[in-house]
């Protein structure tokens, strides 16, 4: 199985004239999911949880305190979110 995310984003306003967008990632099976957000004071961050298909309706978050986890670039929250899909893909 591809341990890679598959991504999509999506239009959400303009900022300064220039489109924003909101970026959405999950793993294969759909059972982690990043949320990637944009601030105009601190850049992006994430939100990463997992999804429990023997619990539903309950998610548990892969991000610290349940929030956001800012990595400052769109680059490196795919890099971040790639990391830990694959950390949660293997198995530790």
């Amino acid at each position: 199985m591809s341990k890679h995310l598959i991504w999509t984003r999506e239009q959400d306003g303009e900022h300064n004239g220039k489109p924003c967008y909101e970026y959405f990632a999950a793993s294969k099976d759909r059972q982690c999911e990043y949320f990637v957000t944009w601030a105009c004071d601190a850049g992006f961050g994430f939100t990463a949880i997992r999804r429990d298909p023997a619990k539903p309706g309950t998610v548990e978050y892969l991000t610290a305190r349940n929030g956001i986890q800012w990595a400052h670039t769109l680059t490196r929250c795919k890099a971040e979110c790639e990391k830990i899909n694959e950390r949660y893909q293997s198995g530790t």
